[in-house]
């Protein structure tokens, strides 16, 4: 019987730093991140529903993103809280329970099926998993202006997302941070606070997230390169 699988889209986030209001429904190539992103999901069979974690302040604009798209799966939207992580965390609640669940940031519209895969085969086999690529440049500890340390760069990673876990691993790594007031960058950092492994799996350079208006010239020019590319 094949597993059933949810999808968390964390898409509350304010975009303060992007400048151009929520990112979420910020237009890339006439299209928002969001509609790209649910589009990926829905187009995948091994996803059977998703919940979509949206600006509070603009949640009709959400819905009528998803709804623009037709879905052909059940698609929720529900309010994001004052974190990505309350977001998460009602993302949850709201999936209701199932087998794997996958958590992606609507700021990565580029995310490819295969990484989708790649991740949720991992998660499958370990019950939680990410994606990471290496850093290019050199890695440096400092205090204020100072250098301190040179450190090792093959020891460390850049994360990314979909993130996968088993629904009941995620949903108890959510809880036990609630209860313990841990505040994590990412869901992988959550789950391996309860002492469970967490599988690195190979990221995608052109995953980029979201997040600067230096970075919405460099996905927006991806994404048109994409989609203007010959057949």
């Amino acid at each position: 019987m094949k597993p059933s699988v949810g999808v968390i889209v964390a898409a509350a986030g304010s975009g303060s730093r992007l400048g151009r209001g929520s990112k979420a429904l910020v237009r890339l190539h006439g299209r928002t991140t969001l509609a790209r992103v649910v589009e990926i999901f829905l187009g995948m069979d091994e996803i059977d529903r998703i919940v979509v974690v949206g600006p509070p302040s603009r949640l009709e604009n959400a819905e009528q993103e998803v709804a623009s798209l037709h879905p052909t799966k059940p698609v929720t939207v529900r309010p994001g809280g004052e974190s990505r992580q309350a977001s998460v965390r009602a993302g949850i609640a709201a999936l209701g329970e199932c087998d794997y669940v996958l958590v992606h940031d609507a700021a990565r519209p580029l995310a490819s099926p295969s990484l989708v895969r790649r991740v949720l085969a991992a998660a499958m086999e370990s019950d939680a998993a990410f994606p990471a690529i290496a850093p290019r440049d050199a890695v440096k500890r400092i205090e204020g202006n100072l250098l301190v340390e040179s450190l090792d760069r093959s020891r460390f990673v850049l994360a990314q997302t979909p993130q996968g876990f088993s629904y009941s691993l995620l949903a108890r790594a959510h809880r036990e941070a609630a209860d313990a007031g841990l505040v994590g960058d990412d869901d992988a950092q959550l789950v391996a606070a309860t002492g469970h492994a967490v599988t690195v799996v190979e990221g995608e350079p052109s995953n980029v997230k979201l997040t600067t208006p230096e970075d919405f010239g460099v996905v927006e020019a991806l994404i048109k390169e994409q989609e203007t590319a010959t057949p």
